[in-house]
């Protein structure tokens, strides 16, 4: 239901709805429950800088409410004007939230705020009512910043005699600095959070879980579970504070939750539509275990798909290892491999074991080695059975490649 979709309460539109907004206003009026305001900008602003002078908190004076009505109605013919609600001088409005529990206001601290601006236009306050009840909304859920204007719109629909729906207000999302969550803390659109990679699945339960607890230890939550399981009455009071790296630890969760070939699928989009399908398919179970993003798949595997890797000296020699040391260690195992057959994971992992205890290194600071050498990288899949995909005579080049740089 919507501008696109249509619906049974259209239009979706607000600049096509203001009519109605201007009918409900001017029934208001009618009613004694609205006036017509002709305050000029000018008398505003001095209203405005006078209360300041006096320590006062600045608001409308109501100098247009003792108008006669009908005094009102003929200079609303011909004078720019605003309609105002007339808000009650004394007493309290209240509601009892499904997150804040009871909440009241004193009307004193109200104004009498302005639903229909002069351009015809409505404000927030009485659009958003008008709409709500209108479109038979039966719950409002809001962040907690519009709390304060709770009041405001309860007056507006006491004015219209209209039932309230229930309320909640829930808690914001906050940076890492504590503050709401905004544009400054990272990516914000849901579209920037999909290029990056993240799954739905992981998005809708980590977001789930910011403000709300379900009351156990339990984490992983699909939307079914969601269904089933949220309840307002858990809702946390307290904004619960965005963290990437946890929000990395759900999509990584859900990631190894889908199958190979449902990861294939999703990854599709990231890769490049010329790499090899079938290796792609081979490879996509060794990554899923170290992926915490769909972004992070084309860096971790593109070593498989290219003729030559660029190659770091600093990374191919292991620390407390000497350069000449690595070449000698590099060498023995390029000669190792270059005879074994049949070229597979678990021969490659028995001979760079058995060449490890020959050159007395450890198997970790030779496998070290042989990563920066296959794949350029410090991090990547499982070695032995990458350097199987990538398949024998590329790994003995760029082995070849890794002894000439070090020298």
């Amino acid at each position: 239901e919507g501008p696109r979709e249509g619906g049974a309460f259209g239009p979706y539109v607000q600049s096509e709805r203001l009519p109605i907004y201007q009918r409900h206003a001017a029934r208001l009026v009618a009613d004694g429950a609205a006036y017509f305001c002709f305050c000029t900008r000018e008398r505003l602003a001095q209203m405005r800088a006078a209360q300041q002078a006096r320590g006062e908190i600045t608001r409308y004076d109501r100098h247009c409410r003792a108008i006669p009505v009908a005094e009102a109605a003929a200079r609303a013919d011909t004078e720019s004007h605003v309609v105002r609600l007339k808000v009650p001088e004394d007493g309290a409005i209240a509601i009892d939230d499904l997150v804040f529990g009871h909440v009241e206001w004193p009307l004193r601290s109200i104004e009498d705020q302005v639903l229909l601006k002069s351009d015809g236009f409505p404000t927030y306050q009485l659009a958003v009512v008008v709409d709500d009840h209108l479109m038979e909304i039966s719950h409002v859920f809001r962040g907690e910043d519009w709390l304060p204007s709770t009041p405001k719109h309860l007056l507006v629909y006491r004015a219209f005699g209209w039932t309230v729906p229930p309320h909640a207000h829930l808690p914001n999302v906050l940076g890492p600095d504590g503050k709401k969550l905004a544009k400054r803390h990272g990516a914000t659109k849901v579209e920037e959070f999909r290029k990056e990679g993240y799954l739905p699945a992981a998005m809708t339960n980590y977001l789930s879980l910011i403000g709300w607890s379900p009351g156990t230890e339990e984490e992983i939550f699909t939307l079914d579970d969601l269904v089933r399981r949220w309840r307002i009455d858990q809702v946390q009071k307290a904004g619960g504070k965005w963290d990437r790296d946890r929000l990395n630890f759900f999509n990584g969760v859900w990631i190894r939750r889908l199958s190979d070939d449902e990861l294939l699928r999703c990854l599709d989009p990231f890769l490049p539509a010329d790499w090899d399908r079938v290796l792609l398919r081979q490879i996509v179970p060794l990554i899923k275990e170290r992926m915490q993003t769909l972004g992070e798949a084309k860096e971790q595997i593109a070593f498989l798909f290219a003729d030559r890797v660029e190659q770091d000296r600093s990374l191919l020699v292991p620390k407390k290892r000497e350069p000449h040391a690595t070449v000698t260690a590099l060498s023995r195992v390029t000669v190792t491999l270059r005879f074994l057959e049949p070229f597979a994971a678990d021969r490659i992992e028995q001979a760079i074991a058995a060449v490890a205890a020959d050159v007395t290194w450890t198997v970790r600071d030779l496998t070290i080695a042989m990563r920066a050498a296959v794949t350029g990288r410090r991090v990547g899949p499982p070695l032995y059975e990458s350097i199987a995909l990538l398949g024998k005579a590329r790994t003995l080049e760029r082995l070849e490649a890794a002894q000439e740089l070090i020298g």
